[in-house]
């Protein structure tokens, strides 16, 4: 039986979906539910782009990082211009955010026990190792779909995850 599952999000349509699905499978197993969002080390910027499918989030984390800002800024790059250099805090902030409204989106859903965790590290090697240490039985992941040459040349989080995890795990299309 599922008694711990673990989700990771990056804020992403896809990570939402992966986020409602271990929310809908955690209910009905009354299973607590660990969010984690991973913040890779040297953020590049090809990962700051990648954030830009969150920039929804920018309107409240600006405001919350960035008080003494008289605009908000409008995109991802804005923000990241406006954090004055410590895009590391920046992105910390914004990884809390997205872990949080990925577990209220849980919790909306019927999930009774809720945790999150924001962790740096390598995309699949962290997710493995938390779930390792939470005692995850299941983990579910949304696909990127980078595309079968892409997918072939450097692999994907989601496949590394299915290759090596000694728990069961679920792709979200």
């Amino acid at each position: 039986m599922t008694k711990h599952i673990l989700v990771a999000t990056d804020g992403s349509d896809k990570a939402h979906d992966a986020v409602t699905m271990a929310a809908d499978l955690a209910k009905a197993a009354n299973a607590r539910l660990t969010v984690l969002h991973v913040i890779l080390h040297g953020l590049r910027a090809e990962e700051a782009n990648r954030l830009a499918d969150a920039e929804h989030l920018v309107r409240r984390v600006s405001a919350y990082t960035m008080p003494q800002l008289g605009r908000v800024p409008a995109s991802m790059n804005e923000f990241f211009q406006a954090s004055q250099g410590d895009i590391p805090q920046a992105v910390s902030v914004l990884g809390d955010q997205i872990a949080r409204d990925a577990a209220e989106n849980a919790r909306t859903l019927g999930v009774g026990t809720v945790d999150t965790r924001v962790e740096p590290g390598d995309y699949a090697e962290t997710i493995l190792s938390v779930a390792d240490e939470v005692g995850a039985d299941l983990i579910v992941v949304g696909s990127r779909g980078l595309g079968r040459l892409r997918g072939l040349l450097v692999g994907s989080v989601s496949q590394k995850v299915v290759q090596y995890a000694p728990c069961s795990v679920v792709v979200v299309r």
